[in-house]
């Protein structure tokens, strides 16, 4: 593996999934082998006493990958809750080893891997009973090592969602490699859509690495295409 990325975001619903998607088709269009996990998802359909994790399916698609979705998606539950509330619920334990066995065997496999977390830094994933504390999404990114790409929104309140996502990270000491404003919904051509790139840009000592279109259209080339017209693919490529 040359490089990894691990894609967080704000909040849940921001689109870290098509943005990751849209990383994956524009390494892919740059000519590059890449890999991509969606280390832990809740909600899956269950088909049959099968978990079927949506976002895993569809970043193995456009990642163009064989791997089972064991290997993508380690953990799976079916309840939309957090990781700690889904396992209480299911009554399964989260084995975190999980996910860091799958990505050694894919970081071998790939030039460049990117790695989907579920929805923001702090979403619990399980607790630490013996420390009588929790781990987090963010204490996951602290342990595989990889800079973080941010996924934040256009809209109202995106200022300080994207300002108290970078101080969690930065308490940490965790490597942060940029920011991308995603349009998850239509645009609403409001004050707050028409201001807020501007002031982020102004206000973070981060690189801004695209504003990136809602799009209605999720195929592989559109994706592809729009994610080389709208995202720095090659500053991510040069690491």
């Amino acid at each position: 593996m040359k490089a990894g990325y691990f894609i967080t975001a704000t909040d849940t619903g921001v689109g870290k999934t098509i943005v990751t998607a849209a990383l994956l088709r524009g390494f892919i269009k740059k000519g590059f082998k890449v890999g991509a996990m969606k280390v832990i998802e809740t909600g899956c359909l269950d088909k049959d006493g099968i978990l079927l994790p949506s976002d895993g399916m569809f970043l193995r698609d456009m990642a163009e990958m064989s791997e089972s979705l064991d290997l993508i998606t380690p953990i799976q539950f079916e309840n939309p809750v957090s990781p700690l509330v889904a396992s209480r619920l299911e009554n399964v334990k989260i084995e975190i080893e999980k996910i860091f066995k799958a990505f050694e065997v894919l970081k071998k496999k790939y030039e460049y891997l990117f790695i989907e977390g579920i929805g923001g830094l702090m979403v619990p994933i399980y607790e630490e009973k013996k420390r009588k504390s929790f781990y987090f999404v963010r204490d996951l990114i602290k342990d595989l090592e990889l800079p973080v790409i941010i996924v934040t929104r256009p809209t109202l309140g995106t200022i300080n969602h994207t300002l108290l996502t970078i101080e969690a990270l930065r308490i940490k000491k965790i490597s942060i490699r940029g920011f991308i404003i995603n349009f998850s919904e239509p645009p609403k051509n409001d004050i707050a859509e028409k201001t807020n790139p501007n002031i982020l840009k102004e206000i973070l000592d981060i690189p801004l690495l695209g504003v990136f279109p809602y799009l209605s259209e999720l195929t592989k080339d559109k994706i592809g295409e729009t994610a080389l017209a709208h995202l720095k693919i090659e500053e991510l490529i040069e690491g």
